[in-house]
C-alpha cells in the first residue's frame, strides 16, 4: 500500500489526482516485473490501481472542465463507496449541480478473464475468452480457439454489464452516487458493436438508484452514460 499512500484518504484537486495516479502506474510498470504485476493484479496495489483508481481518473477527465472543478478523495476501507468528489465552478452554481457526490467503481469483465491474463502472462498469447479454462485434473490453464457466431460477443458483454448494474443495485449507497463501470473487453469492438451493446443495456431498463451510470472501455476509446 506504500505506493498508494499519496492518494489514499487525501482530498486533492482532480487533475492532481490524475497526475499522481499516472505516476504511480508508471512507477509500478517500470519496476522489476512491473508488467506482470499489472497483468496479474495479485497484490492490493495493482488491483486498486487498475480496478478503482484509473477508472476514477477516467471519470474525472470526462467531467472536469472550465466551469466544473472537481476535488476527489479516494479511500481504502469499508465505506459504501470508493470515493467522493466536491464540485465547484460556474456550471455547478448555474445548473444547481450537487456539490458533493459519491463514486462507486466496478468492472464488467468475463469470468474467465483472470485465467486469460495469467495464461497470456505465462505463454505470451491467448485465444478467445470462452476457450480459456482450468483443467480440473492438472490444474493447468488451457486455451483453445472459440469461434463466435453472429452477435455472440456483443450479447455476452451486454449481459455482463447488465449483471454488474443489477448486482450493484441490490446494495445501499448514499444519495447522489455515480456508478462507474470499467469495461474490459476480451475482443476489440468497433463503433457499431459498442453502440449495439449500449442499446441492449438501455433496453434492459434496469431499475437502479444511481444518479447516473458511466461506462467506458479500459482502452479509453468508448464511453456511454446511462441515467
Amino acid at each position: 500500500m506504500k505506493e498508494l499512500s499519496l492518494l489514499n484518504g487525501r482530498l486533492r484537486d482532480g487533475l492532481i489526482f490524475c497526475r499522481k495516479a499516472y505516476a504511480i502506474y508508471e512507477n509500478v510498470r517500470g519496476s522489476n516485473g512491473g508488467v506482470s504485476r499489472l497483468r496479474l493484479r495479485k497484490n492490493i496495489v495493482e488491483k486498486k490501481l487498475i480496478e478503482e483508481i484509473l477508472p476514477i481518473v477516467r471519470y474525472i477527465q470526462l467531467r472536469y472542465n472550465q466551469g466544473k472543478r472537481i476535488k476527489v478523495k479516494w479511500m481504502v476501507g469499508n465505506q459504501p463507496y470508493d470515493a467522493y468528489i466536491l464540485l465547484s465552478g460556474s456550471q455547478v452554481t448555474n445548473l444547481n449541480i450537487p456539490k458533493k457526490q459519491y463514486l462507486e467503481v466496478t468492472t464488467a469483465v468475463h469470468d474467465n478473464e483472470h485465467l486469460a491474463r495469467e495464461y497470456l502472462n505465462n505463454k505470451g498469447y491467448v485465444f478467445g475468452i470462452k476457450g480459456v479454462s482450468r483443467n480440473k485434473n492438472t490444474k493447468e490453464i488451457e486455451s483453445i480457439p472459440h469461434v463466435r457466431i453472429n452477435r455472440e460477443a456483443e450479447d455476452d458483454f451486454a449481459n455482463i454489464i447488465i449483471d454488474r448494474i443489477e448486482d450493484k443495485s441490490k446494495k445501499n449507497y448514499p444519495d447522489k452516487t455515480t456508478l462507474i463501470i470499467q469495461c474490459m473487453f476480451s475482443t476489440y469492438f468497433i463503433d457499431t458493436e459498442w453502440n449495439y451493446i449500449i442499446e441492449k443495456v438501455r433496453q434492459a431498463d434496469i431499475k437502479h438508484k444511481f444518479c447516473e451510470v458511466v461506462l467506458f472501455d479500459s482502452n479509453y476509446n468508448y464511453f456511454a452514460i446511462l441515467m
